[in-house]
């Protein structure tokens, strides 16, 4: 079987999930990636078609959409996480089709101790309505309710179970306790810890996580990957270099570009701790709580 998995929602920029308890951007991937690593695992493929970033909505899901109808998909699915205060899993189909795989991801996931609200009408949802495979789209829980807290409590691979075992059948899993992710202040500010090879390759990316604890434990698991936050810096495996200014006054801007993006002024002597060298010119460099950047000539 070919089958298309979306991690719902971008995770900077437009479109990106719902926060509460979990940060649903976060833990669709989180999910997402081991979904895709149990279809793989049984013989069938599986088909990325998530999007980390975009400039409006609608690119957001004209990009999944290109990524899913270019390939011959027996099924297209997007995992997304619910919120508003209610509780349990639904799952959208186009006209509300109950296929039998859609009604087995619901009653999977509610052997779990979730409400089960079903298989719903989903053809006003811009991915069931114009993708040309067979596809339905998964609210696994509620991000701000009690649900979020038994999600923690349970652990991303039994809902992708769940979900596979739905689609393919019973599978072989570890009989090693897949160790939850535990709720952190990090997943309501916002900052996301990227797992990659390097921060220019983005096709790389295996994970991301809100929590630093748990993106450095999953580095130590995979290597050849590091840990990134949302300005590009690897923040894991630490990295220390120290450059000096060498321009009697050198801009620290909030962008790799020139234009009304200064946030401060540094005087030559100035000590920056560097975060990333990138080979377009500039360095991302640590400085007050966000960091910054600037010219790579005037550094030495």
């Amino acid at each position: 079987m070919n089958i298309g998995v979306n991690d719902g929602h971008t995770i900077s920029g437009y479109g990106t999930g719902e926060v509460g308890i979990i940060n649903e951007g976060i833990q669709t991937r989180i999910v997402g990636n081991e979904v895709r690593k149990l279809i793989k695992e049984a013989g069938h493929n599986a088909i990325n078609c998530t999007v980390d970033h975009a400039n409006s909505v609608t690119q957001s899901l004209s990009k999944i959409m290109d990524q899913a109808n270019r390939q011959d998909l027996d099924w297209f699915i997007a995992i997304h996480f619910n919120a508003g205060g209610g509780v349990g899993v639904e799952n959208y189909t186009y006209g509300g089709n109950k296929y039998p795989d859609a009604v087995e991801v619901c009653a999977n996931i509610a052997k779990l101790g979730f409400r089960n609200r079903g298989v719903k009408d989903g053809k006003g949802l811009y991915v069931i309505r114009r993708t040309k495979a067979k596809s339905m789209l998964i609210e696994v829980c509620f991000v701000d309710t009690a649900d979020a807290n038994l999600y923690l409590k349970l652990g991303y691979k039994a809902f992708a179970k769940a979900i596979v075992e739905a689609i393919i059948g019973a599978i072989k899993t570890s009989t090693v306790k897949a160790p939850a992710i535990t709720p952190v202040k990090s997943a309501t500010t916002g900052e996301i810890y990227r797992i990659r090879r390097s921060w220019e390759d983005a096709t790389s990316q295996i994970n991301a996580f809100g929590d630093l604890n748990n993106a450095k434990k999953y580095v130590d698991q995979h290597a050849g990957y590091e840990a990134y936050n949302s300005k590009g810096v690897q923040v894991y495996p630490a990295t220390t270099k120290f450059k000096t200014v060498t321009a009697s006054v050198l801009n620290v801007r909030s962008s790799r570009v020139i234009g009304n993006n200064v946030i401060d002024t540094v005087k030559k002597g100035f000590v920056f701790k560097i975060g990333k060298e990138y080979a377009d010119g500039w360095t991302n460099v640590y400085f007050g709580n966000c960091g910054g950047f600037v010219s790579s000539q005037y550094l030495k």
